[in-house]
């Protein structure tokens, strides 16, 4: 499981996104692709902390 880490990660930001903008969460004050830009940012932030572990 530790081996596909960071891909698992990646595909959960992949469907955070997609879910924000099916049930169209907006955040006040800000537009959607800033939206889009932050959620991209904190998924590519988490892939990046998660430790490189191979078989």
């Amino acid at each position: 499981m530790a081996r596909y880490s960071k891909f698992i990660v990646a595909v959960a930001g992949i469907g955070v996104l997609i879910g924000l903008q099916q049930f169209q969460v907006e955040i006040p004050g800000l537009g959607g692709v800033v939206r889009d830009l932050i959620v991209g940012a904190l998924v590519a932030g988490g892939v990046y902390r998660i430790p490189n572990r191979g078989a």
